[in-house]
């Protein structure tokens, strides 16, 4: 057998060799730039979304923020009501901040009735006793006074008393009216609460519940339960259902804020207050806060006056 020749390396091989080596180090290298410039690029993308996201998240924070700063800036912001400013607001667009803020204070973002809280008793007579606030059940004051049978109408002995301040006041009061030849004559004044269900219970059979709850208070949200409040005639006979029609109401609106004494359930707020417009409906709060209200505050209700400066102090 004839043996096998050896091949022979050709030297001229070696350049060929060099160069596709080169080319396959250049693609390698460019594969790896290629990866890098891409996860360079991610990083990026990646930066720019997380950036996007957080400027989002920044101006939503500062949308929410602001929705409170400027309810923040009322006197009377209640941070509990937040989302109930912003619902009600959106509901009435037409309301200034302060106005939804106390409206909403009020629970008039709530049917009457509907939003229940107990009265602050705390606030002696300045509490507020209404179709959102209660008293306390059996509530009666313990300083119920009778006021002078000079001073009140013909009869109704059993609805005569009043809390010593206010009766003090009222008794003032009717005096001076008198003595200037407008009287102003007590006819109904603190009813306990037996007697307000007897004459709810009669207002709901006769007028139906709807307008009843528009006549007469419910059972302990009646004001004249407090021993605050005093319904008024201009003669001993009792006429307080045409008082408005009498110089004697006129001389209470001149006249009524001096002894602490505030028309309640005004004409032009039957709808903050719930309940039809009372001519002979007066409330006592005292002479400070009655002549605060006469003098500068004379568009406000009880209601929003309570909650711009009082409920918080």
């Amino acid at each position: 057998m004839g043996r096998k020749k050896k091949r022979k390396f050709n030297i001229l091989y070696i350049p060929l060799l060099l160069v596709i080596g080169l080319l396959c180090f250049s693609i390698i290298k460019g594969v790896n730039i290629y990866k890098e410039e891409n996860k360079t690029e991610e990083k990026k993308e990646e930066k720019s979304t997380t950036s996007n996201d957080n400027k989002k998240d920044s101006k939503t924070e500062k949308k929410e923020d602001d929705k409170i700063s400027k309810y923040k800036k009322t006197s009377n912001f209640k941070l509990e009501n937040l989302d109930r400013y912003i619902i009600y607001h959106e509901k009435n667009p037409n309301y200034d901040d302060e106005k939804v803020v106390t409206y909403v204070n009020i629970g008039l973002d709530k049917e009457f009735y509907s939003y229940i809280k107990d009265a602050d008793m705390k606030k002696g007579i300045l509490l507020l006793c209404n179709k959102y606030l209660k008293l306390p059940d059996g509530y009666e004051p313990d300083d119920l006074e009778t006021i002078n049978s000079e001073y009140f109408i013909n009869g109704n002995t059993l609805v005569r008393k009043l809390r010593k301040e206010a009766k003090e006041a009222f008794e003032n009061l009717s005096k001076a009216s008198i003595e200037e030849g407008y009287p102003v004559y007590g006819q109904s004044a603190f009813r306990e609460y037996d007697m307000q269900v007897s004459l709810y219970n009669n207002a709901v059979n006769s007028l139906g519940k709807a307008k009843a709850d528009i006549d007469t208070a419910r059972p302990g949200h009646s004001e004249h339960q407090t021993g605050l409040t005093i319904d008024v005639s201009s003669t001993k006979g009792g006429n307080m259902m045409s008082f408005e029609n009498t110089k004697s109401f006129d001389w209470m609106q001149n006249n009524a804020h001096k002894y602490g004494f505030i028309l309640r359930y005004r004409k032009d707020k039957v709808d903050i207050t719930g309940f039809m417009y009372e001519s002979w409906h007066y409330r006592y709060v005292g002479v400070k806060v009655a002549t605060d209200m006469h003098d500068n505050y004379p568009d406000l209700s009880y209601e929003e006056y309570y909650y711009k400066f009082i409920d918080n102090k």
